[in-house]
């Protein structure tokens, strides 16, 4: 008789009934919240329960209720959109959320602020959209990622057909989602069977990310995956994939057990095969993941623990085919996509930067407005990216100076550092219930004293990839950038460095706990000595990893002292 002992939310997804549970009872209840056991499910269904952090503590003092509300989060594979979606999206923020819509860092949009007495209209009216948030969260498998740029050649386009077809292999295969938000109608659903071929009834271990690039342009952060697909090619023809897994950044704070990690090569294989890899990886994670701890139940555990040639050998065994050993990949590199650019047939693409993914009009900037005018008028295809901003495809010559007076007249167009275009934030307090500490609503301001310290010491023109982070659970990959800043506890972060600006590196921690004021001084430190010590040509991740933590740490210590820890 078997002694394991599972975790509560795998004994909710068991006795769910395929992730039923008593969803569609609550919803239809007075409560302006759902029950524990439901909680857990919503997430299956693309939405967050939420309450609001700011105000909680004075409500509860008052006897009241807290502030509840709910994320919605899309699942739009290779954040490809039409212009209508992009339209009806913006419509429906407007009415049902807080009118802002957020782009994610796995390249899809989350609504903020939605009150549980709109949650089936909201989702219903996406679901009408051809867009569905079924497996945007939950442990399956989420929003598949790839290059947001819309390139118009072979190479380009096999990525967003491959991103499009895993995603529509993996999503959850349960009516429930159908029965429960969209009154039955089954027409997004691969069966009429309320089972799971591939997931089973308890589904994964937990949630499980996919990413596919090439080479040249990393811009998606692809080891950071579960599964992290690199398409390899040769004179503009499609050779084959190079597997790797086992990537995944969240960690508990003390729990040295607890890590981030990048995704390891285990395989090449052909075209042909991608779908079959795919499937057999994602089956071992669910027949050998850890249900008992969901501490311990992302891949990468099983990777670290196992190793790489368990994971081949172990694909070769199911699939009764022999894969070669992955590609070897030299150096991997980030193009910048942002502003205008031919897109290869003849029309051209816009990369628009969005400081925090955030599309909202605020007092002088209007950037909802501004992006609702351009594509209302021009009808341009609409991409989402992984580092927050918006592209707008398949524009005619003709209209780009058209735009360019509509981006300047709700003055979205800005001269921006290197600092603000590569710094990611998530958006932590006061909605995330995770949140440690602020991350989005600090971000400016922190950008802006650090770029203030860099203009001090001639650094501003230095390519650094910052990332903060209201918790250690990385939504914002704080770990695999130059710089990363952890929530640690309230007003207090911790401080990584010398990951690398293309993602094939981990950073260290440098700080376990530093104050929000002192921040920007403890990084003025180790600017100090990436001036001084820096080799000809040297970036400041390969700076920082090459002196090592302990040089850094001395050096913040004499300044801070007893600050820092």
């Amino acid at each position: 008789m078997s002694t394991t002992i599972l975790s509560k939310v795998e004994q909710i997804k068991s006795n769910s009934d395929y992730l039923a549970g008593k969803i569609a009872t609550q919803l239809k209840n007075s409560n302006s919240f759902f029950e524990e056991d439901e909680i857990q499910l919503l997430k299956f269904h693309g939405t967050y329960q939420q309450f609001n952090r700011d105000t909680a503590t004075d409500l509860k003092r008052k006897g009241l209720e807290k502030e509840f509300s709910f994320m919605i989060r899309t699942r739009i594979p290779g954040g490809v959109l039409n212009y209508q979606q992009y339209i009806d999206l913006d419509n429906l923020s407007s009415e049902f959320s807080d009118s802002s819509l957020r782009i994610t860092t796995r390249q899809t949009f989350q609504f903020h602020g939605v009150l549980k007495k709109n949650l089936k209209r909201t989702i219903s009216n996406i679901s009408k959209m051809l867009i569905t948030t079924y497996g945007a969260c939950g442990d399956v498998v989420r929003n598949v990622t790839t290059i947001a740029a819309p390139i118009k050649d072979v190479i380009h386009e096999q990525l967003r057909k491959d991103a499009l077809m895993i995603s529509s292999k993996f999503i959850p295969s349960s009516t429930s989602y159908g029965q429960i938000w969209i009154n039955g109608d089954k027409y997004e659903y691969k069966n009429k069977e309320k089972n799971e071929p591939i997931y089973g009834k308890s589904y994964l271990p937990r949630k499980f990310k996919i990413g596919i690039t090439i080479p040249e342009d990393n811009s998606v952060d692809v080891l950071t995956n579960d599964i992290a697909i690199f398409l390899i090619h040769k004179n503009n023809k499609v050779l084959g994939y190079n597997i790797a897994v086992g990537g995944g950044l969240g960690m508990t704070h003390n729990k040295p057990e607890t890590f981030p990690y990048l995704a390891k090569p285990i395989l090449f294989c052909d075209k042909s095969n991608l779908n079959i890899v795919l499937e057999e990886i994602i089956k071992i994670q669910r027949d050998y993941g850890d249900r008992t701890n969901r501490k311990h139940a992302r891949l990468k555990y099983l990777v670290a623990e196992k190793g790489t040639s368990w994971f081949k050998k172990k694909i070769e065994k199911q699939t009764n085919l022999i894969f070669k050993n992955p590609t070897e990949i030299n150096n991997l590199k980030i193009i910048d996509h942002l502003g205008w650019h031919e897109q290869g047939d003849g029309k051209w693409y816009l990369g628009i930067f969005i400081p925090s993914g955030r599309i909202k009009d605020n007092k002088n900037i209007k950037i909802k407005s501004g992006l609702r005018e351009i594509i209302n008028n021009f009808k341009p295809s609409v991409i989402l990216s992984t580092d927050q901003n918006i592209f707008l495809g398949d524009i005619l010559e003709k209209d780009k100076d058209l735009i360019e007076k509509i981006l300047e007249k709700n003055l979205i167009i800005k001269k921006i550092t290197k600092v603000d275009r590569w710094f990611l934030a998530c958006p932590a307090l006061p909605t995330c219930g995770l949140a440690l500490a602020e991350a989005e609503r600090v971000r400016d301001e922190l950008v802006d004293k650090i770029n203030k310290t860099l203009l001090k010491h001639n650094l501003i023109d230095e390519k650094i990839s910052i990332r903060i982070t209201g918790c250690p659970n990385g939504c914002a990959r704080p770990y695999a950038g130059d710089i990363g800043i952890v929530g640690r506890t309230p007003n207090h972060y911790a401080l990584y460095t010398g990951g690398d600006f293309e993602g094939s590196r981990l950073s260290s921690k440098i700080l376990d706990k530093i104050s929000y004021q002192n921040l920007v001084k403890a990084l003025e430190q180790i600017f100090i000595l990436f001036k001084k010590q820096r080799n000809k040509d040297e970036s400041f991740g390969n700076f920082c990893y090459r002196i090592g933590k302990d040089l850094q740490f001395k050096k913040i210590k004499e300044v801070l002292n007893d600050s820092v820890q």
